[in-house]
């Protein structure tokens, strides 16, 4: 879809009565989103208040350094001071080659950065504490995964977001 069909669908969205939207770095439309939302906000349909706006760290931005500057490019683009909820997009980190999203070798798969997500999660925990977000989770772990941050970090990840597709 494009840009305007984003911003179109999170208009609609919000007039039927959305107020929770879930978005992410990797998925590029942040800006439009965004854009949306301020376009409600000024319209008087919404506060910023009434929204519950998540976004997801993405798995390139795993080093902690790169932490906050991912939710700070998020929130920018977002046209917001802070997010309800900042969701670890996956346990799973990727090396950073240029501006490649999911970087590959020569044989096609992904090449990991080494980055263990605990750190990544005491990072995301460091912009919890600032404010950057109300609340902070992760999406696609599992119960060992889950259990390593509950075991070494401070924060309890308030959800697990996970993806379930039914076919019939």
């Amino acid at each position: 879809s494009t840009g305007a069909d984003v911003l179109q669908a999170v208009k609609d969205a919000i007039d039927a009565g959305y107020r929770h939207i879930d978005t992410a770095w990797i998925y590029q439309n942040e800006k439009e989103v965004g854009e949306a939302i301020k376009a409600k906000i000024d319209e008087g349909v919404v506060k910023r208040e009434d929204l519950f706006i998540v976004s997801k760290l993405w798995n390139t931005f795993h080093k902690p350094e790169d932490v906050e500057p991912a939710i700070n490019q998020s929130l920018s683009a977002l046209g917001l001071n802070y997010l309800d909820m900042y969701l670890m997009h996956s346990p799973v980190d990727f090396k950073q080659v240029g501006d490649s999203l999911f970087p590959t070798d020569k044989d096609g798969h992904v090449i990991p950065a080494g980055i263990d997500f605990v750190d990544t999660w005491k990072a995301m925990e460091d912009v919890y504490r600032k404010g950057l977000t109300k609340s902070i989770g992760v999406a696609n772990f599992n119960k060992r995964q889950i259990e390593r941050i509950l075991e070494k970090g401070s924060v309890v990840p308030v959800t697990n977001q996970v993806s379930y597709t039914i076919n019939s």
